[in-house]
C-alpha cells in the first residue's frame, strides 16, 4: 500500500513538472498527432498573470491577496490540470478544502503551510522555493505570507473546487 501511495506521488510530481506551463501560450513548435497537449515553454516573465485579484477559478482561495492561473488542463472538468497561485506579502488564507488530492510546490518566495479546520499560526510551517507538499482530498489546509509573497503550483485530476470549513470566510457569501 505505501509503495503504491509514493509510487502515486512521485507520477504527480512528475507529471507537474513536465506540464507546468503547458496552456499558457501559443505552442512553439509543430505538434504531433500523438498528443492533444501543446508544447509549451515560458520564463517567470512570460506568465500571462491575470490583471485582477480575488478571481473565482475553480479550485482557488478566491482571496484578494492571491492571483490564480490554471497553467495547463481545465479544472473546473475531468482530466489533469496545473494551477499556480501568487501570493502578495503580508496574506492570509483561511481554512478550506479541495474535493480531489493535489500535490503542490512552492516555486518562489516563503510559503507558510498548515492543516487543521481553523487558521493557526503555530500549525503554519515555513515551506521556502523548492518545498512539496501535499492538499489531500477534503482535508482542510490554511496558508499565510510574511516579508515575501510566494508562488505555489498544484496539480491534480478535476474537477476540483474550494469549499471553506467557515462559511464567513467564503468570499462567494
Amino acid at each position: 500500500m505505501a509503495k503504491t501511495r509514493s509510487r502515486g506521488v512521485v507520477f504527480t510530481i512528475v507529471a507537474a513538472v513536465a506540464v507546468v506551463g503547458a496552456g499558457v501560450a501559443v505552442a512553439d513548435e509543430p505538434q504531433s498527432a500523438m498528443t492533444s497537449a501543446p508544447r509549451v515553454r515560458l520564463k517567470p516573465a512570460e506568465i500571462a498573470w491575470p490583471s485582477s485579484r480575488a478571481q473565482d477559478v475553480a479550485g482557488s482561495s478566491m482571496q484578494p491577496a492571491v492571483e490564480s492561473l490554471v497553467v495547463f488542463g481545465d479544472a473546473s472538468r475531468p482530466g489533469l490540470y496545473s494551477i499556480m497561485f501568487r501570493v502578495r506579502p503580508g496574506a492570509t488564507i483561511s481554512a478550506h478544502s479541495h474535493p480531489d488530492d493535489r500535490s503542490c510546490f512552492v516555486l518562489a518566495g516563503v510559503w507558510f503551510f498548515g492543516y487543521g479546520d481553523r487558521y493557526s499560526e503555530k500549525a503554519l510551517r515555513a515551506l521556502p522555493a523548492g518545498s512539496h507538499y501535499t492538499e489531500p482530498a477534503h482535508v482542510n489546509h490554511f496558508a499565510a505570507t510574511r516579508r515575501t509573497g510566494a508562488v505555489a503550483e498544484c496539480t491534480s485530476i478535476g474537477p476540483t473546487g474550494t469549499t471553506f470549513a467557515e462559511r464567513a470566510d467564503d468570499p462567494r457569501h
